[in-house]
């Protein structure tokens, strides 16, 4: 956990000391998060290994403190990557991963995966990723599912917390957080869904607050889009001062990392509703063709625009 002073502000409570990372309280796991999270896209397929271990380790050394990944990304190279990169620092950093998978037995041979490509005894959070329909919702709640899985991975102690997360369709994933006393909860936290007119702030984030869970914002930067943007600066700012923990974002360089960490670190103004206005044409224009290899995420909000 990041010492130092107790600043309030607009934001909540934030531990800084010499213009260190800010962190805010992750839910009730005990863990104070730095506002940044490392996610495990990016430098899993766009780097080197070498590369990707050198963005790792960066973005510890500038106090980014969560770091999440997924069993799917990447065919496993994700995971693999970031077991080689916290030798050593694993006690400094609050780890999370994911499984698609909703059977009892499947979510168990993930796991199991991922803790022998992670090198870890334990990860901080595992996470039942992307329920983002009916049929997936009915498949993790039909007992045995994979959230038997979670629970006994929990009580053997692989598992600290257990959570959930949803791209697509805010009344399912708020309705499972209304159900299941998940710890946290992932979903869209960024400028672009404000753009798309598919926001998760007054459904999913405002249910998981009321019930103390830790709530992580993701797509901050559009699935990696934002690099075609004017600046990537009024994006994070925005999402910094959305109701959330921590903001996950993917990392291609070293060079990115430093930067967003730099942003971070200047706890910078919210935007102004002028400011946000302007954003929105930009928001949508860079989110129309997605390239090779690029998660085109936007692609149910326009669904749902012209059904």
């Amino acid at each position: 956990m990041t010492s130092g002073s107790a600043q309030t502000t607009s934001k909540g409570i934030f531990s800084m000391a010499d213009n260190r990372m800010p962190t805010r309280p992750l839910g009730r796991t005990g863990w104070d998060a730095s506002v940044v999270a490392l996610g495990g896209v990016k430098w899993d397929t766009q780097c080197s290994e070498e590369e990707a271990i050198a963005i790792i380790r960066r973005a510890i050394e500038l106090g980014i403190n969560v770091v999440d990944t997924a069993h799917g990304y990447s065919n496993g190279q994700s995971e693999s990557r970031l077991g080689l990169a916290l030798d050593g620092l694993r006690d400094r950093v609050f780890l999370s991963t994911k499984t698609w998978e909703r059977s009892y037995d499947k979510a168990m041979r993930d796991m199991d995966e991922s803790l022998r490509r992670l090198r870890v005894q334990h990860v901080d959070l595992m996470v039942v990723h992307s329920l983002d329909n009916e049929e997936e919702y009915r498949q993790i709640v039909s007992r045995p599912s994979v959230l038997d899985a979670m629970e006994k991975l929990r009580d053997a102690g692989v598992v600290r917390h257990l959570g959930v997360s949803g791209h697509w369709v805010k009344h399912v994933l708020r309705r499972i957080i209304t159900e299941y006393p998940f710890d946290a909860v992932i979903c869209p936290a960024g400028l672009f869904n404000v753009a798309y007119n598919y926001t998760f702030h007054d459904t999913v984030v405002a249910e998981a607050r009321s019930r103390g869970m830790a709530v992580l914002g993701m797509k901050v930067f559009g699935a990696g889009r934002v690099k075609h943007a004017r600046s990537v600066e009024p994006y994070l700012r925005y999402g910094l001062h959305q109701p959330v923990d921590t903001l996950i974002i993917g990392a291609d360089s070293v060079a990115h990392v430093e930067e967003v960490a730099r942003i971070a670190r200047s706890e910078p103004p919210p935007l102004t509703p002028e400011e946000v206005e302007a954003l929105l044409p930009e928001a949508v224009a860079i989110t129309q063709e997605f390239g090779p290899g690029e998660f085109r995420w936007i692609s149910h909000y326009l669904e749902q625009q012209h059904p």
